[in-house]
């Protein structure tokens, strides 16, 4: 039920009320001793982070709105759950599950691409409610595909890995988000320096090979990436800045839960809009709404989880290799698409990417037990 939850998190109200029964059978199943209780090094700052998250809203200005934004630390069961639940067989399952939304969700998205007449102006959605989420979400399972891509063995797999694979690529070139573009190279820039280190000497190549490749519409949205010129740039430029004004003036634990967007506009600066869903930027949202705490926080979580990956692709068998670079190239990914967007507080995004910060830590215990 884990597995069908994470696969439809794309549609968040489903995934909730399955993720939800989910995670009750498991506390049946650790009441009863059939699961195996979570033991891993990334639990204490997670722990810290839901923490840290509690103390900022009872402090905020407004505790009763801080209060109610707490809900959405839930998800953050989905990391214990995962340490206890999964295995090399789930993590294949859930692969060839979600590939197929992936598929279904990047083929509406082309069929969106084709309608709209402004691909820039009508982004594509797919099975999301927004074209943010769409790129976010597409980009962390996209890129766990191309982990199995990449580096499986069994090349029968690249029957159905290698064209969702693609079509997930193509989505993302044609979905016109910049930080998904970004995040996209940097995942796959880290599986070639793990995994094929020697072959980073072709990149100039490949670089010159998809720039004549690659339609003239994406490349000029791509040089809008850190032009000040562009109007989208700038004013997340002056977002940036109210968010660290925010931050500065508190510290410690932040404005609180959900208060950056109804305290915008007293540290609005110069032409960004007046009203904002959010920073567009995890770490300065983070600081803003729980102050340096948080930001230490998931900062930790980033850290425990890249030592831990790094060391288990040098000490575990070579089925779990897949699994692992696969991991890293998602949070590598959205992490730094996360730069431009603030997809650490999309919950669609949130549910693949926690549950690809956890999977290591499952996979790799399990077989340091069958090296011992």
């Amino acid at each position: 039920m884990l597995i069908v939850g994470v696969a439809a998190s794309i549609k968040i109200a489903l995934a909730n009320v399955i993720l939800g029964i989910a995670g009750l059978v498991w506390l049946a199943a650790l009441a009863r001793g059939s699961a195996r209780r979570p033991h891993a090094a990334i639990l204490v700052p997670i722990a810290a982070y839901a923490i840290v998250s509690v103390l900022s809203a009872v402090f905020s200005a407004d505790p009763c709105h801080s209060i109610t934004e707490l809900a959405d630390l839930l998800t953050l069961a989905l990391v214990p759950m995962t340490i206890s639940l999964f295995n090399q067989e789930r993590w294949d399952r859930l692969l060839r599950l979600i590939a197929p939304v992936l598929a279904v969700s990047a083929i509406i998205g082309l069929v969106q691409f084709a309608l709209s007449g402004d691909p820039l102006q009508h982004r594509m959605r797919g099975l999301a409610t927004h074209y943010m989420t769409f790129s976010g979400w597409t980009l962390v399972v996209t890129l766990l595909l191309l982990g199995d891509v990449f580096f499986t063995s069994d090349r029968r797999r690249l029957l159905w890995t290698l064209p969702v694979a693609a079509l997930g690529v193509s989505t993302l070139l044609l979905g016109f988000t910049r930080g998904a573009w970004i995040g996209l190279a940097a995942g796959m820039l880290l599986a070639v320096s793990v995994g094929r280190p020697r072959a980073l000497v072709l990149l100039p190549f490949v670089v010159s090979v998809l720039y004549l490749a690659f339609p003239q519409p994406v490349l000029k949205r791509a040089a809008t990436t850190f032009d000040l010129r562009d109007t989208a740039t700038r004013e997340r430029l002056e977002m940036f800045d109210s968010g660290i004004g925010m931050a500065l003036k508190n510290p410690i634990l932040g404005l609180g839960p959900g208060l950056v967007q109804p305290a915008y506009n007293d540290y609005r600066k110069g032409g960004s809009p007046k009203k904002i869903p959010h920073l567009h930027n995890n770490a300065i949202q983070i600081a803003a709404e729980r102050g340096v705490a948080g930001l230490l926080t998931y900062l930790i979580i980033l850290g425990v989880f890249g030592v831990h990956g790094l060391r288990a692709i040098q000490t575990s068998p070579s089925i779990t290799r897949p699994m692992l670079i696969g991991c890293l190239m998602a949070v590598v990914g959205v992490t730094t698409a996360g730069f431009f967007e603030y997809n650490w507080g999309d919950a669609e995004v949130w549910i693949v990417t926690l549950v690809s910060l956890s999977a290591p830590f499952a996979l790799a215990r399990i077989s340091y037990r069958k090296a011992a």
